[in-house]
């Protein structure tokens, strides 16, 4: 393989900047250079240096700075370990899906029930409503505005919790 060299001038101010940026990063000068060039222009990019894994593991370094921000945000965030931060982040960019925590996961699975249990209660007011219409003043309008109070409350919830999410993956509508 032959290799060239390509040059720009830049302004203390820039190369200092560009120095951070790419330490920052974990990353020297080159790689991301040449990982810019890939992503603005694929059809230059020569993937010919790629090496594959042969397991399905996959080692990553970081610097100190960004071990600590990554173990932070997974705390925060409501992760276990990690390495399911981690795999959490990698899957939501590949499938450009949020990718939910087992506490998310949790709070979902008590929403579904919430919402059967209200699907009930219409049920029941429906069959009142139907069968015997002579009593329909058993049902009254603030037992219905108490139903869709919840429903609403319920609905909220549920998309403050993908809300959240969502941004935290960065994932936007397309």
């Amino acid at each position: 393989m032959t290799v060239s060299i390509a040059k720009t001038q830049l302004t203390e101010i820039e190369k200092a900047n560009w120095k951070q940026f790419c330490q920052l990063h974990g990353m020297s000068e080159s790689e991301m250079l040449r990982m810019l060039i890939n992503r603005v222009s694929p059809e230059a990019a020569n993937t010919s240096y790629f090496k594959e894994n042969k397991t399905n593991k996959i080692t990553i370094r970081l610097s100190n700075e960004n071990h600590k921000k990554l173990s932070h945000r997974a705390k925060t965030e409501g992760y276990i370990t990690q390495t399911s931060w981690v795999t959490s982040a990698v899957m939501s960019n590949l499938f450009r899906e949020p990718i939910l925590t087992n506490e998310e996961m949790t709070v979902l699975r008590d929403s579904n029930r919430q919402l059967a249990a209200l699907g009930r209660n219409l049920n029941q007011i429906t069959r009142v409503l139907n069968i015997e219409f002579r009593q329909s003043d058993i049902v009254t309008k603030e037992m219905i505005e108490v139903l869709n109070e919840r429903i609403e409350e319920h609905k909220a919830k549920v998309y403050q919790l993908l809300n959240k999410n969502r941004n935290r993956w960065n994932v936007v509508d397309e």
